[in-house]
């Protein structure tokens, strides 16, 4: 089954300092990793990561990150897409951060 393009979909990421750049990774949507020169850039591209990479799978159930270790140059961030837009029109998806 395919993403509702109707529904909220919210994703702990991890963002990661890589000195030069943030680097987001999402546990649980692997296909989802994205990066940016700042944290919010980092930020509105995960949200479009999320967006192209559940486009057409059912999305996964979200972890509880409150368990999980991170390195000292990380920390989580949740990352919310409400009401995806594709198609015609549409460059990419509309993120809601």
């Amino acid at each position: 089954m395919a993403l509702k393009h109707n529904i909220e979909v919210k994703y702990p990421a991890i963002f990661r300092d890589e000195g030069t750049y943030w680097g987001v990774r999402f546990p649980d949507v692997p296909d989802a990793q994205t990066f940016g020169n700042s944290v919010q850039a980092a930020a509105d591209n995960a949200a479009n990561a999320l967006a192209v990479t559940l486009f057409d799978q059912e999305p996964p159930r979200a972890s509880d990150p409150r368990f999980w270790k991170l390195a000292s140059t990380e920390f989580v961030v949740w990352i919310t897409m409400a009401e995806p837009q594709f198609g015609a029109g549409t460059t990419t998806p509309a993120s809601s951060n």
